[in-house]
């Protein structure tokens, strides 16, 4: 039974399916955004940016006097552009993270409902129906490549094996076991990385995007010759919008990024548990003449 070939065949496809659905879900967060602009565009109650700028003064005190609505939507379409793709950029980086997630969760679960249902095969003593398994969870393919060295050597040995033998193959076990143990390990901790570089630059992304946008504000109150709150609050306000874009991404992603940590120690102490256990099995054969 080669063990080697299908993992890996597996592991490829969920890649590959991990990789489509982050693409999917690029494509739906750039339509959503394609069709909000188109709304805005449509919308006669929007002051279009241009306009904006060459008259700031008269069509914010307008706006302001009337009440006409100045939230999230507005304060996006009236946004520089460097801006706009500062919080478009944020809210990929935020569907990434909780598309990280739920790949993650269903992932996670998947492995520890394998790995409990191979251990209880192993406890048992049921070895035919835990070498079928032995593909499909890390304890199995543990105990298969631990196994294979533990073949190796009945076929190889004398009639009588040393204690140094003995302890020669349990260290081999444990290396094999360990190698198939890190390539598992590694698989569980895929994409983490990048939950760590949202979490650490969403908050630096969406400040330069306020930096931008106040540096507009700025430049227009010197354009406009005025002072005025209601020349400065609403670019002011489309720049701080960046920075809580930030924050919004980067929030959940580093609470990502710690729950799957703590998953994945608490994956190697079950591992390194089970490794432990299966070395005290053999060594327990070899101690009863088996």
């Amino acid at each position: 039974m080669d063990v080697s070939t299908p993992s890996i065949r597996a592991r490829g496809w969920q890649a590959k399916l991990r990789w489509l659905s982050l693409l999917c879900l690029f494509a739906l967060s750039a339509i959503s955004a394609g069709f909000v602009l188109a709304q805005a565009g449509a919308d006669p109650a929007s002051v279009p940016a241009p306009q904006l700028a060459a008259e700031p003064t008269a069509e914010v005190t307008a706006g302001l006097a009337t009440g006409e609505r100045f939230g999230v939507r507005e304060m996006f379409t009236q946004a520089d552009l460097v801006v706009k793709s500062v919080m478009v950029l944020l809210m990929l980086m935020s569907l990434l993270s909780w598309a990280i997630l739920f790949e993650k969760l269903i992932t996670f679960a998947s492995a520890r409902r394998k790995n409990n249902q191979f251990l209880r095969l192993f406890r048992a003593g049921e070895t035919a129906e835990a070498e079928q398994r032995a593909n499909h969870s890390a304890l199995g393919r543990m105990w298969f490549a631990a196994q294979a060295e533990l073949r190796h050597f009945n076929q190889h040995r004398g009639s009588n094996a040393s204690a140094d033998q003995i302890n020669r193959l349990l260290q081999r076990m444990a290396l094999t076991a360990s190698i198939v143990q890190e390539r598992d390990l590694a698989r569980l901790g895929g994409m983490m990385g990048v939950l760590a570089t949202i979490g650490a630059t969403a908050p630096f992304i969406g400040l330069f995007g306020t930096v931008w946008g106040i540096l507009n504000s700025f430049a227009g109150i010197a354009t406009a010759k005025s002072a005025s709150l209601a020349v400065v609050a609403p670019g002011i306000a489309e720049a701080l919008l960046a920075t809580a874009l930030g924050l919004f991404a980067a929030i959940p992603a580093v609470m990502i990024f710690n729950k799957f940590a703590r998953d994945i120690n608490g994956f190697v102490g079950s591992l390194d548990n089970f490794s432990a256990e299966l070395l005290a099995s053999v060594s327990r054969q070899f101690d009863e003449g088996h």
